[in-house]
């Protein structure tokens, strides 16, 4: 080498070191970068589990179907977050395949009886309209005595001729 291209000992001491303190800052940032990154997903997992602990916490019998609707809906939101988030930071945060496989096939599951809930909550809805109406009906019928309170119960008539 020529004398004008040569290093010094100092100068090469400190391109050695500035080497070595980014190589050996590099991985150190990288894991900071990974854990607020999956520090988010373990988030939106908290947060899907509140969900089904919320439904879980629903009656087993008379549960309301508009709140199971409603629940279901904020649960399948949930799953939608936690599948994009689980996608995107598939590498970053070390997420195998099947995780991610068993997440959309919960999401399906999830989507078809949160379907089932919304039809039933439709239907009953039409349902209780539809008796809130015939009992309306029924109390300017002359003929008929209601005894009972529930909208949905069946009429007790009592024929003119017992008048």
């Amino acid at each position: 080498m020529p004398a004008s291209t040569r290093f010094s000992p100092h100068c090469l001491k400190l391109v050695a070191a500035t080497l070595f303190a980014t190589l050996a800052l590099a991985p150190a940032t990288a894991v900071a970068q990974v854990s607020s990154d999956c520090e988010k997903g373990g988030d939106l997992f908290k947060a899907r589990v509140s969900w089904i602990q919320k439904i879980q916490a629903l009656p087993r019998k008379h549960a309301d179907p508009n709140a199971a609707c409603s629940l279901f809906n904020g649960l399948a939101g949930a799953n939608a977050k936690v599948l994009a988030w689980a996608k995107t930071n598939k590498d970053w945060c070390s997420i195998e395949d099947n995780q991610i496989a068993g997440l959309e096939a919960e999401s399906t599951n999830v989507s078809a009886i949160r379907g089932k809930a919304c039809a039933a909550a439709a239907q009953f809805s039409k349902l209780k309209n539809e008796a809130e109406r015939a009992a309306k009906n029924r109390r300017d019928d002359a003929f008929s005595v209601d005894m009972h309170s529930d909208p949905l119960a069946p009429p007790v008539k009592i024929p003119p001729s017992a008048l």
